[in-house]
C-alpha cells in the first residue's frame, strides 16, 4: 500500500480532492495501490465540515501507507504543512519520497539547481537528508517511471533483513570510532545487537545502561547504520535493552 500525496486532478484549483481514492496498479512484478488524498491544511484553515473530514481521511491514509510520496510544487516549494505530512508518515514507520512536481516549468535552471535546493531544505529539516528527491512532471510524464522504481526500492529497504553478524560488525566499527559518552559518570557499554523487526527495520542493542544512551549518540549510530546499509527513504528504529545479570 502506498500513499500518493498528489491531489486527484478533477479541477485546476488546488485542494479539489476530498476523499482518499485507491488506484491499484501492476508495475513490473509488483502490485501497488496508490491512495490519492487531499492535502492537509493548517487547523486554522479548516473552516467547513467537508474540509474537516477530508483531513481525517488523509490522516487515515497515512496510517495505511507503506510508502508516502510527498508531492510538492516546484515553483511554490515545500511549506511547513508539507513537512508535517512527511514527518507524520516517517514517525509512523512509512517510507518517504519527495516528488518535486512541475519541474519542467522551472525556468533558468542548471545542472546544480536541484542539488542546491535540496541542500537548503536539508539544512533546515534534517529528516530530508534521509529521503530521496525526484524531480518529475505529472503533465509530461518526465521521470514518472523513475518514481515508480523509487517506490519499490524504498519498500524493499523497509523490508530489509540484516544478519546478526553484520549488525554486530557495524556496531563494533561505530563504537571503536566513537564510544558512547558516560552517563552520570558511569560507563555506557553497547554489548551486541540484532534485528528484531522489519517495515521499518528495527535493531535492538543490548547495553548496561539503556537510559544512558543520549540522543546525540543515538543519531550517530542511526546515521552509521543507515549509511552502511543504504536505507535511503526508509526509517530505522533503534531499541536499547538492558543486559540481564552483571556487565
Amino acid at each position: 500500500r502506498l500513499l500518493g500525496a498528489e491531489r486527484h486532478v478533477v479541477a485546476p484549483e488546488a485542494g479539489t480532492t476530498r476523499d482518499a481514492v485507491d488506484s491499484p496498479l501492476r508495475y513490473e512484478q509488483t502490485s501497488l495501490n496508490f491512495i490519492d488524498t487531499a492535502g492537509l491544511r493548517k487547523r486554522s484553515k479548516v473552516d467547513d465540515e467537508i474540509e474537516f473530514y477530508s483531513t481525517i481521511r488523509t490522516q487515515r491514509a497515512i496510517e495505511r501507507a507503506d510508502v508516502c510520496v510527498l508531492v510538492v510544487d516546484a515553483a511554490a516549494g515545500m511549506h511547513a504543512q508539507d513537512f508535517k505530512i512527511g514527518q507524520a508518515a516517517w514517525d509512523r514507520g512509512a517510507g518517504l519520497i519527495v516528488a518535486v512536481n512541475k519541474w519542467d516549468l522551472v525556468a533558468e535552471k542548471d545542472a546544480n539547481t536541484a542539488a542546491r535546493g535540496q541542500k537548503e531544505l536539508a539544512d533546515r529539516i534534517p529528516l530530508l537528508t534521509m529521503v530521496p528527491f525526484l524531480y518529475v512532471s505529472a503533465l509530461s510524464g518526465q521521470r514518472v517511471r523513475r518514481l515508480l522504481d523509487g517506490i519499490v526500492e524504498v519498500q524493499q529497504r523497509r523490508e530489509r533483513r540484516i544478519a546478526t553478524a553484520e549488525v554486530n560488525r557495524v556496531l563494533r566499527e561505530l563504537v571503536s570510532r566513537h564510544e558512547p559518552p558516560p552517563s552520570r559518570g558511569a560507563e555506557v557499554k553497547l554489548l551486541y545487537g540484532t534485528q528484531v523487526g522489519t517495515s521499518p527495520p528495527t535493531i535492538a542493542i543490548v547495553t548496561n545502561r539503556p537510559d544512558g544512551v543520549d540522543d546525540t549518540y543515538r543519531r550517530y549510530l542511526e546515521n552509521g547504520f543507515r549509511h552502511r546499509w543504504d536505507l535511503e527513504g526508509a526509517p530505522l528504529r533503534l531499541r536499547f535493552r538492558k543486559k540481564r545479570g552483571r556487565t
